[in-house]
């Protein structure tokens, strides 16, 4: 592919992929952190102080943004997958393009 596409494809991909990126890092950070401080041992089971209702509906939360659910759940992430890894090559085919420019 061409430079000035493989470009154009790698920041649209960028545009696209990178809300959904800061959402799952976002959320799996959280989800980290809640279970580093002993908020919840695993999905549901809440420990020390923390209010059952509140806990339960956070944990809840986190968990369907960062895992999703069901069949849905597994075919965005694997179209995740798929289009992270696209734009990873993208980059590498960009990087390659200008270091063959460099060189002549």
């Amino acid at each position: 592919m061409r430079e000035p596409q493989l470009r154009k494809l790698h920041r649209l991909a960028g545009i696209v992929l990178a809300p959904l990126l800061v959402l799952q890092a976002l959320s799996g950070v959280l989800l980290s952190v809640d279970w580093l401080f002993g908020i919840h041992r695993r999905f549901g089971e809440s420990v020390g102080d923390v209010s059952p209702g509140l806990a339960r509906l956070w944990d809840a939360a986190l968990v369907e943004i960062h895992y999703g659910t069901g069949v849905g759940g597994a075919v965005y992430h694997i179209l995740l997958g798929v289009a992270i890894i696209g734009l990873a090559a993208s980059g590498l085919g960009i990087y390659f393009h200008i270091r063959a420019r460099q060189r002549r």
